[in-house]
């Protein structure tokens, strides 16, 4: 009987975790949609966070009060970064599931940045429900362990490098990148900080960190130097699992289709997965890979999944035009119209290069002549 009741509490607790989790997650949704940086600083447990971040540096307990005391200013300026970002590409946040990682509860959020693409942050919270770190799919990375190379840039300490990096310095020449990295991203000078990556410390440019920040920092660059960046990556870490959504665009750039399958699968897993925005990449995929069937099912199921996430209707539109069907493009265009309120100019829409061969077909024919 005991047994039983002590199972019953913990099924009844992962429940609460659980449903905490969820408010959390739409909270943080409506804050970033919102634009509200206020309300994405209450979602946050201060003190939790910067625990996390301190842990095992070995900082005096001066050292330990300074951090304490700027730690919610540096937070804030952190959340306000990104919620411009999401204000710079016109994107959107959605809440998308809770679950746990171990015991540990988190709230899954996507981001939908436009040209951007999309990203996925787990968001782990404290028993109140409270976020005290994240988890950033797109870079593989927690919060605290960024936050932890910037509080060694500030301290400047041998020490303290070595516990994040597992790297001895030799001299505080060796320690200057890491402090010229943190003046160019507080300018958002991302060139500026991929050129500095190139004079780190040869035992870190070894790293996986190391590699991931020059993908990140190059994606903010121009396509060339993303695409070096992401195939450097490939080189060195192609095999691991935390990094196959970062690899989808290096595997869609060489035209390797399967291994952007392969790795989409493997980013579905680890977000629990599928959801409109992975059919729709998965359905990007297909149609460069010419293989249309397959790409209008996952065209269609992202719809499904999601009637209001509009790339998924794109998606067959574009399947329309790659295989000069009529009848799928008309459907997909039709479909975005009522799913949004909206109606094409047909005119204009059929003059539009993309569009020509679908405006002399016969279904789009009828659907012009269905106006007047």
């Amino acid at each position: 009987m005991k047994k039983v009741t002590a199972l019953l509490a913990g099924l009844l607790f992962s429940l609460n975790a659980l449903a905490d989790a969820a408010a959390t997650g739409k909270a943080i949704e409506e804050a970033l949609n919102q634009r509200d940086v206020e309300a994405l600083f209450r979602a946050m447990d201060v003190d939790a966070i910067a625990g996390l971040v301190m842990k095992d540096l070995g900082l005096n307990a001066a050292d330990r009060e300074s951090v304490r005391k700027g730690f919610a200013r540096a937070l804030r300026n952190n959340l306000d970064i990104g919620v411009r970002t999401i204000e710079g590409t016109k994107g959107t946040a959605k809440f998308l599931r809770s679950g746990a990682r171990g015991a540990k509860p988190y709230a899954l959020v996507r981001y939908d940045l436009g040209d951007q693409g999309i990203d996925y942050v787990e968001y782990y919270l404290t028993p109140p429900g409270k976020v005290e770190d994240w988890y950033v799919h797109s870079m593989a990375t927690l919060y605290s362990t960024s936050a932890r190379l910037g509080l060694a840039t500030v301290f400047k300490t041998d020490s303290m490098l070595f516990s994040l990096f597992g790297t001895r310095l030799a001299s505080d020449a060796d320690a200057k990148p890491f402090r010229e990295l943190r003046t160019a991203l507080q300018a958002q000078d991302f060139a500026g900080a991929y050129r500095v990556l190139e004079t780190f410390p040869e035992s870190f440019r070894r790293t996986r960190q190391w590699v991931v920040m020059r993908v990140t920092y190059g994606a903010r660059i121009d396509d060339a130097t993303h695409r070096a960046a992401l195939r450097h990556l490939a080189q060195s870490f192609g095999a691991d699992a935390d990094l196959q959504f970062m690899l989808i665009d290096h595997y869609l750039f060489e035209e390797q289709f399967d291994r952007a399958l392969a790795s989409l699968g493997a980013l579905e897993r680890a977000i629990g997965g599928e959801d409109a925005a992975t059919a729709n990449l998965r359905g990007s995929i297909l149609i460069g890979a010419r293989r249309f069937t397959d790409a209008e099912k996952a065209c269609r199921r992202g719809m499904a999944l999601e009637p209001d996430h509009e790339p998924a209707y794109w998606c067959l539109v574009s399947v329309g035009i790659g295989t000069r069907s009529g009848k799928i493009a008309v459907e997909g265009l039709k479909a975005y119209e009522a799913a949004f309120g909206t109606e094409f100019d047909l005119d204009k829409l059929g003059q539009l290069e993309s569009y020509r061969e679908i405006a002399r077909t016969p279904e789009f024919a009828a659907w012009k002549k269905s106006r007047r």
